[in-house]
């Protein structure tokens, strides 16, 4: 048993294959995420909520741009209001990310100790962006990869954060939790 977990872990360890094993993790943590999210909060009244921020905005907006009195003034009594309910809409979306907050960081720890060095200090490559784009912004001077002989190569966290930020939007999509 243990050496099946130790040929797991020198297989994800790089690249190629620990750029899928995180990709598996963000998608893994991201439907997670977008389940508790349909489960605990009401789609339809924060899609509704947000219709009606939209509109305020919309009014405040119009009201700013011809300063007409009658407007202005039912902007100012709709901010109390438009207020209250931004906050319960951010609160509601905040409940099911408290339930999951301690075992993500704990999958985060974990995979922060197999992408580290042995050292403890050093980063371990990932994956390899196939061009060089440390020519046109300098990723390797902010500590989020280093140039290789592929392109550039990408530590863990950012590349977590691209996998996460590009599919997690996507999922939300698919599974109606994404509030426009």
């Amino acid at each position: 048993m243990q050496d099946l977990m130790t040929s797991f872990i020198e297989i994800v360890a790089g690249p190629p294959f620990a750029g899928v094993f995180i990709t598996l993790v963000s998608v893994t943590i991201s439907t997670m995420s977008n389940l508790a999210m349909r489960r605990f909060a009401d789609m339809r009244r924060l899609r509704r909520y947000q219709t009606e921020i939209k509109q305020y905005q919309e009014m405040q907006k119009k009201a700013q741009d011809t300063q007409n009195e009658k407007l202005l003034r039912k902007v100012k009594r709709r901010k109390a209001y438009i207020d209250r309910i931004q906050r319960e809409q951010m609160t509601t979306r905040c409940k099911p990310q408290l339930i999951f907050i301690i075992p993500f960081m704990l999958i985060f720890t974990l995979l922060r100790g197999l992408y580290t060095g042995p050292d403890g200090i050093s980063q371990i490559i990932v994956a390899v962006i196939p061009f060089n784009i440390q020519y046109v912004i300098p990723l390797e001077s902010f500590g989020l990869g280093l140039a290789v002989a592929g392109g550039f190569g990408l530590y863990f966290w950012p590349f977590y954060f691209l996998a996460g930020l590009g599919l997690s939007s996507i999922l939300q999509r698919i599974m109606g939790t994404q509030i426009i």
